[in-house]
C-alpha cells in the first residue's frame, strides 16, 4: 500500500523537511511576510541542509536531488511555509542551471557558494505561457547576443549579482538562457509592490533589450536545448509542490479545529458538511500529488518531449486543489479563519498567488491527466 502522506523512497527527505518546516519555517513565517524578507538565519539554516542548493559534489555542493526527490522536499517545506520554501528553490533554480548547463566558466560562478549568495532566474512572462510560448528572444548575432522581452515574477532580481534569462531562440525555436549582468546596459528591474501573499520573496519586473558577449548565453552556446527544456520544467513543479504542501497543511488544521471545536454539544468534525468537506479536500490533495510524482518520475527518466504539457498540467490541478482545500479550510473555522491569529489566512493567500504564477487563470479548473 502506497502512503500518501510520506512518499516511499525518501523518508530522510520527509523526516528532515518535516522537522525543518515545524521548527524554522513555521515560526517565521509571519515575520518573513512583514519584513519582506526571508530572516538570515531561516536562510542559513535552510541552505545548511543543501536541500535546496543543487550543487554538484565536484563543485563543492551537497550534490543535486533528482526531480521526483526534490518535489517531496518542497511539499514537506510548504507545509511550514510556502513563501519561504519557494524563496529557496527558486535561488537554488539558478544554481541548477548554471551547474548543469553551464559552461566551466559559468559553472564556477556556484562553486564554494555560501549563505549570502542569492540566485535569479527570470522564468514566468505571466498570461500562461508555456516555456515554448515564451516571447523573451535569445538571439545569437555573430559574437554577440541579444536578450529582449519582459519577465515577471523574477526573484532576488534586486540581489543577485546575474540573472538567468530564460528565452526562445528565434533561429531554432528551442530555449536558450543568458546569463545577463546585474549591472548591464538595457536591464530594468522593477520591484515589485507589496502583494496579497509570497512577500518573504522580493520579485521584480524585469525589461530586456541587453546586448552581451556570446559567452553569456549559457553554456557559451553548447547547452543542449532539450537538457535545459528538462530543467525548466523541473523548475515549474516547484510551484505545483508548494501548492500541495499548503493545501495539505490547510487541510490538518482545520481537522484538529473541527475535532476541537464544540458547537450544539458535540464536536464539528461529527456533521457531515465540515467531514465531507475535509474528506474530499484530502482526495484532491493525494491526487495532485500523484500527478506531480508521476510527471517528477518521467523527467527523472529523461522524458522531455511530453514534459512541458504534463507540467502544465499538473500545476493547473494542483492550483485548483490548493486554491479549494485552503478556502475550505477558511470555511471550516469560520470566522476565526479570517483573522491571523490563525494561520489559514496566510495559507488561502499563498495559494492564492502561487497558483497564478504560472498559469492563465482559466487552467486552473483542468483535472489530472492521469
Amino acid at each position: 500500500m502506497t502512503n500518501l502522506d510520506r512518499p516511499e523512497g525518501h523518508p530522510e527527505i520527509v523526516e528532515l523537511a518535516r522537522e525543518l518546516a515545524s521548527e524554522v519555517l513555521a515560526p517565521a513565517a509571519r515575520t518573513a511576510e512583514q519584513q519582506r524578507a526571508i530572516p538570515e538565519e531561516v536562510w542559513t539554516t535552510l541552505f545548511g541542509t543543501g536541500l535546496a542548493v543543487p550543487v554538484p559534489e565536484e563543485l563543492g555542493g551537497d550534490g543535486v536531488l533528482g526531480t521526483l526527490a526534490e518535489t517531496v522536499a518542497v511539499e514537506q517545506l510548504a507545509h511550514g511555509d510556502p513563501a519561504i520554501t519557494v524563496g529557496a528553490f527558486w535561488s537554488g533554480a539558478a544554481a541548477l542551471l548554471l551547474s548543469r548547463h553551464g559552461s566551466p566558466g559559468q559553472s564556477d560562478i556556484v562553486r564554494g557558494i555560501d549563505a549570502s549568495w542569492r540566485g535569479s532566474v527570470a522564468l514566468y512572462e505571466g498570461y500562461g505561457r508555456a516555456p515554448a510560448e515564451y516571447t523573451t528572444t535569445v538571439e545569437s548575432a555573430g559574437g554577440t547576443v541579444r536578450v529582449r522581452g519582459r519577465k515577471v515574477a523574477v526573484p532576488f532580481a534586486t540581489q543577485a549579482a546575474d540573472v538567468i534569462v530564460v528565452g526562445v531562440d528565434p533561429a531554432g525555436g528551442g530555449l536558450r538562457a543568458a546569463v545577463v549582468p546585474a549591472t548591464a546596459p538595457g536591464l530594468l528591474v522593477t520591484p515589485d509592490a507589496p502583494g496579497l501573499a509570497l512577500d518573504a520573496v522580493p520579485t521584480a519586473t524585469v525589461d530586456l533589450d541587453v546586448e552581451l558577449d556570446a559567452a553569456a548565453v549559457l553554456g557559451a552556446g553548447s547547452a543542449d536545448p532539450v537538457a535545459l527544456a528538462g530543467s525548466v520544467e523541473r523548475i515549474r513543479l516547484i510551484v505545483a509542490s508548494a501548492l500541495v504542501g499548503t493545501a495539505t497543511r490547510a487541510i490538518e488544521y482545520a481537522a484538529v479545529y473541527a475535532r476541537d471545536r464544540i458547537a450544539f454539544g458535540k464536536p464539528i468534525a461529527a456533521f457531515q458538511g465540515v467531514s465531507f468537506l475535509l474528506a474530499e479536500a484530502k482526495m484532491r490533495t493525494d491526487a495532485a500529488r500523484l500527478e506531480i510524482a508521476d510527471v517528477a518520475a518521467r523527467l527523472d527518466a529523461g522524458d522531455v518531449e511530453r514534459g512541458s504539457a504534463l507540467v502544465t498540467s499538473a500545476l493547473a490541478y494542483a492550483a485548483s486543489v490548493a486554491t479549494q482545500a485552503t478556502r475550505d479550510a477558511v470555511q471550516v473555522l469560520g470566522g476565526h479563519g479570517f483573522i491571523t491569529d490563525h494561520p489559514v489566512e496566510l495559507w488561502y493567500r499563498s495559494a492564492g498567488a502561487l497558483s497564478v504564477l504560472d498559469l492563465d487563470p482559466l487552467s486552473s479548473m483542468f483535472e489530472p491527466a492521469l
